[in-house]
């Protein structure tokens, strides 16, 4: 993965249980030792562990997903 890719990355809901979210996707602004700083499709910045990044693929990009969030 490089800065400015599409990727998809899970939060973690609850740290005892390991409870995560559904695949959700954004843009890496960078990457540093085992933590990611991702852009969100809604503007906000996220900073997942780097085990929950993934690079997207074709699959990943729908475009339904990217009309939720009324950005386009």
């Amino acid at each position: 993965m490089k800065v400015g890719d599409l990727v998809r990355y899970k939060e973690i809901i609850n740290h005892a249980t390991e409870e995560t979210t559904d695949w959700r996707l954004g843009v890496l602004l960078s990457k540093e030792y085992n933590l990611c700083k991702i852009l969100t499709m809604t503007g906000q910045i996220v900073q997942p562990w780097a085990s929950q990044v993934q690079k997207a693929g074709k699959r990943d990009w729908d475009v339904t997903e990217f009309e939720k969030t009324n950005i386009g």
